[in-house]
């Protein structure tokens, strides 16, 4: 019996039909045991997810594009005005979907393609960058067209902001909005303007530069609120006593940021809420869920 790899056990083959040895018929099979075999499954197998995820990942957008563009355009054919969403719900290990820069773009973008007729604004976000959400109001302030904030389920801290931006405010009767109240501090250590305030004031000598500096930092950002609260409800609410208990009330930090204001919260403030109709509630409630639709989208 010949033994060796295929190579060997031919060339001795060759060598013994050259001498006159008998002819011999060989056929080699390639044995491939059944580590090399199940190695080979695994890897294909493995190839095939990441491809499968990266073409997920690719087509995610388009299909939440889709999937928007329907119910915008259930929702325009019902109210015969522009759409813009806003919608900020993703949240991961080292960041969440918010207010931004880009935001701002985006939305500029599309406000240019309205070309100043009425629109509504869907918001639907916790808030975000003091900066952008300033700047967005500003530019939703200076949009020659009539807009209406339309506030489904919630519209927080920046998201309240944009929507005390625009002319009129429809809120779903379980909706709410939410202090405007700056929190200022870094990634490790945050909280709101009055909180840092109240640090220092008990520490007293023993206070560190960080809270200090937190604290005068605070107290800027709360009083250029005060103004710009004041000013955006100057239409809404023209009594100034009103007013000035609503700018008190959004922007002082005498409850927690994250105090849910309902609808009956914002009519006792005196800031007219109108009712939202119940089938466009429905639709918009579609874009919300939507696991797939995220950030700025307009028709």
């Amino acid at each position: 019996m010949l033994t060796g790899n295929a190579t060997e056990i031919a060339a001795v083959l060759a060598a013994l039909n050259e001498t006159g040895g008998l002819p011999i018929s060989v056929s080699m099979v390639a044995e491939q045991n059944a580590g090399q075999f199940w190695t080979t499954i695994a890897i294909t197998l493995l190839g095939s997810v990441f491809i499968f995820i990266y073409l997920y990942q690719f087509l995610k957008p388009m299909l939440g594009g889709i999937t928007c563009l329907v119910r915008l355009r259930q929702l325009r054919h019902r109210s015969g005005r522009h759409i813009l969403l806003l919608k900020h719900t993703r949240t991961d290990f080292f960041s969440q979907s918010m207010i931004e820069t880009k935001t701002l773009y985006a939305v500029e973008k599309a406000l240019k393609k309205f070309g100043g007729e009425p629109f509504d604004l869907i918001l639907h976000t916790p808030g975000g960058e003091v900066f952008a959400t300033q700047l967005l109001s500003t530019v939703l302030r200076a949009y020659p067209g009539r807009i209406r904030a339309i506030v489904p389920v919630y519209a927080m801290s920046g998201g309240t902001f944009l929507a005390l931006s625009c002319d009129d405010l429809y809120l779903g009767e379980t909706a709410c909005l939410g202090p405007v109240d700056p929190q200022v501090g870094s990634l490790f250590s945050q909280g709101s303007a009055r909180a840092w305030q109240e640090v220092v004031r008990r520490k007293g000598r023993r206070a560190d530069d960080f809270s200090i500096q937190m604290a005068f930092l605070g107290k800027q950002y709360t009083q250029t609120l005060e103004r710009t609260v004041d000013d955006l409800l100057a239409r809404k609410v023209p009594d100034p006593a009103v007013r000035a208990r609503a700018v008190e009330r959004l922007t002082s930090g005498e409850v927690e940021h994250g105090r849910p204001l309902t609808v009956a919260d914002l009519r006792g403030l005196g800031i007219p809420v109108q009712p939202l109709d119940g089938r466009a509630k429905a639709l918009m409630l579609d874009l919300l869920t939507a696991k797939n639709i995220e950030g700025v989208y307009a028709l």
